[in-house]
């Protein structure tokens, strides 16, 4: 067998280069692009290797009187092979196309017809039997029986090796329900795209696309399916087990969770995931987050359901399984399922020796992953490095060290890619590249989420109050500085694995979902001017028509102004106890326990709410109520030590909660700071929140607050009740 030639794989490395990679994502080893990026990376590395080499041969070759003639045979051995491989590239993009998991989605018009269905088992190599309107498709243990009446389909499995089998019953009921949903929906987006029936069903996308998307959905599962069928073949009787895990699993994790009281689900979702089989895939799903909005969505179009359900929550399970991908969008899903090891990055993966836990079926060409590319339009959780080292922890024993190259399949060697360059989980390692000229961080995780394509130290947004009780409020957030990943998939081999890394990445959705709520730009910086217009130039009366009555009301503090600052800080460290009031002319406490980090140049003395931030012109008719000037902000806080979470030592599993801090002044004629602290997460109160507040301020109601959304309206509300 002769080896390829250098031009050949020079050809190969420039093909795998226009494969479907995107430049701004994070090629972790939590990301699904991962091994594909670690192999381009070792194909160029071996290729100039064997360039350097062969350029050194033919450094060393003595020429002599043949250099002509054998310059003369390379260029056309070159010309050659270039066009052959040219040739070959263009048919390997066009089969891409086709095959390829990111192909292009074409219309499909067609009516829908059970000739199709064995079309699709036929391709993935399952034995097809068609009589009438009923399809059987058959692996080596899975057998399907599909039958089309009309625009509904009826789907029952059974199980070549099950002994235990009734003919009369179906062996899998939860998957036949999700096949038959699954291909009832093609049947209808199929009908409406061959004009058969516009009444049947109802979408915004094109009956066409949507028919093609649901045909390839369906493809999808039943691949996956043939791939549990190779895995029970090769145990016999005991291969049904495959089949049943998703069932196991969910039946374990609800004996452990679930109340005999009835839960509201929003509740529910604050301390736990709610594992759903057959969700999206004929796997187990969980729904990790569900936004107060897309409840209420639930919980309004919730019909009155009088049967039995395993799981005690107020939503009927389905009605939540119908609603959850057709109309629900802020919604975070999990999906547990198996997928080649060739795909995930190679780790040492942590032993479970915890007491009751149930460890996952092992294969030894598969690997279980968590997989969050279900449901989010931005393909994954956006993630901060502190909660992203924290899932480390859990899923391998020791740091993942993303600076060496070392091994290219390793998973504690892979150098990182792409804006994760000299980036690491363990080590919270920022390149020079991530920082702007002030020496801040450039990128943090906020920017990710709210604004992809540029980054901003300051993040500013309005809330108005929807009865218009308060102000509007200036909300004035300092971006931290963590840089942010896209988490995709986990692997995981245990269910107490998969319930903490749900764990970490509920608090951060919560995180995600609360700053989501409010569009958010970027901080334009204001160029200050000595010159300050005169009342004239504003459309103001003189400064002498002020009236004594209007004086009086400002004194007294009930005239409000037009806007009340908030500043927002998202810890990424422990903070001190809250006890003692904040007072900005005289404290000497640090309100915050641990500000945010000075950016480079900054004193010791930074202001806590940054240069001028809170310059609160009242613009008051004649009267000048700013706050600047000569105000000293500092709160008592020593920034000269470093506080930035990126130089802290941090333990391989520990992060602190989530947490919201928002800070704004006390109405007047009161002086000061009101600090409100909103922290989510397990065993925090009924509703998963808990709110903590500057002596003197009623905290009572504002976890139900938090609960519905409100979480930027509290200042506000403190502000009206004074």
């Amino acid at each position: 067998m002769s080896h390829p030639s250098l031009l050949t794989a020079v050809h190969d490395v420039l093909a795998q280069s226009v494969l479907p990679v995107q430049a701004t994502e994070s090629a972790h080893p939590l990301s699904t692009e991962y091994t594909t990026v670690t192999a381009q990376l070792g194909a160029v590395i071996n290729t100039a290797h064997r360039l350097n080499h062969a350029l050194n041969q033919l450094n060393d070759l003595p020429l002599g009187e043949n250099a002509t003639k054998l310059v003369a045979l390379m260029k056309e051995h070159t010309a050659l092979t270039s066009s052959i491989n040219q040739s070959t590239a263009a048919s390997v993009s066009l089969s891409s196309l086709l095959r390829g998991d990111t192909r292009a989605i074409y219309p499909d018009a067609s009516p829908p017809h059970p000739a199709k269905i064995a079309e699709w088992g036929r391709n993935l190599g399952m034995e097809v039997f068609v009589d009438g309107s009923t399809t059987v498709l058959a692996g080596k243990v899975l057998v399907l029986d599909i039958d089309i009446n009309d625009h509904v389909a009826a789907v029952k499995t059974s199980f070549a090796n099950n002994a235990n089998g009734n003919g009369n019953t179906s062996a899998a009921p939860e998957l036949d329900a999700f096949l038959a949903q699954e291909v009832t929906r093609w049947i209808n987006a199929a009908r409406r795209a061959a004009g058969i029936d516009s009444a049947v069903g109802h979408s915004r996308e094109d009956p066409a696309i949507e028919a093609a998307r649901r045909s390839r959905a369906i493809q999808e599962h039943l691949r996956y399916l043939m791939m549990l069928d190779g895995l029970a073949a090769a145990e016999n009787e005991k291969g049904l087990r495959w089949f049943m895990e998703p069932t196991v699993v969910s039946d374990h994790i609800r004996k452990q969770v679930a109340s005999p009281q009835m839960e509201d689900l929003d509740k529910f979702l604050t301390q736990h995931a709610l594992p759903l089989p057959y969700l999206v895939a004929p796997s187990l799903s969980f729904i990790v987050w569900l936004s107060p909005r897309g409840y209420l969505q639930l919980l309004r179009s919730s019909p009155p359901s009088k049967q039995s359900s395993m799981w005690n929550i107020d939503i009927p399970i389905a009605h939540l399984k119908t609603s959850m991908l057709d109309t629900l969008e802020d919604v975070t899903i999990a999906t547990l399922k198996l997928v080649p090891c060739t795909e995930v990055a190679k780790s040492k993966m942590d032993s479970s020796d915890v007491p009751g836990d149930h460890i996952l079926l092992a294969a030894p060409s598969q690997m279980w992953v968590l997989d969050f590319t279900t449901k989010l339009p931005q393909n994954g959780v956006v993630m901060c490095q502190s909660r992203m080292r924290v899932i480390q922890g859990i899923v391998e024993s020791r740091p993942i060290d993303m600076i060496s190259m070392g091994n290219m399949s390793s998973m504690g060697s892979m150098s990182s890619l792409g804006n994760m360059s000299n980036m690491n989980f363990g080590e919270f390692g920022v390149a020079s590249s991530q920082t702007n000229g002030s020496g801040g961080t450039g990128r943090s995780w906020v920017d990710l989420l709210v604004n992809k394509n540029s980054s901003a130290e300051y993040y500013t947004a309005t809330y108005k109050s929807p009865n218009d009780i308060h102000p509007p409020l200036h909300l004035r957030l300092l971006a931290p500085p963590e840089p942010g990943f896209l988490l995709q998939r986990v692997p995981v081999r245990s269910v107490k694995q998969v319930s903490r890394v749900l764990e970490v990445v509920r608090g951060q959705c919560w995180l995600n979902e609360s700053l989501s709520i409010l569009q958010w730009s970027p901080e334009t910086p204001v160029l200050k001017s000595s010159h300050r217009p005169s009342n004239a130039e504003q459309g103001m009366p003189p400064e002498d028509a002020v009236s004594t009555t209007l004086l009086a009301s400002v004194l007294a503090g009930t005239i409000a102004p037009q806007s009340i600052p908030v500043n927002v800080y998202l810890p990424s460290s422990a903070l001190s106890a809250l006890s003692q009031p904040v007072d900005p002319f005289t404290s000497q406490h640090s309100g915050l326990g641990m500000g945010p980090p000075a950016s480079a140049g900054s004193s010791s003395g930074a202001s806590l709410f940054g240069p001028s931030d809170l310059e609160m012109e009242m613009d008051i008719p004649g009267l000048s109520m700013s706050m600047g000037g000569s105000m000293d902000m500092d709160l008592g806080m020593d920034l000269s030590t470093p506080t930035d979470p990126m130089q802290q030592p941090h333990g391989s599993e520990t992060c602190p909660p989530p947490m919201i801090v928002l800070t704004s002044p006390r109405p007047v004629p009161r002086n000061g700071l009101v600090e409100i602290r909103i922290t989510s997460g397990e065993g925090h109160g009924e509703n998963g929140v808990w709110v903590e507040a500057s002596p003197g301020v009623e905290t009572g109601y504002m976890s139900d607050v938090v609960r519905r959304g409100g979480v930027w309206s509290l200042p506000g509300r403190v502000w009206n009740k004074g």
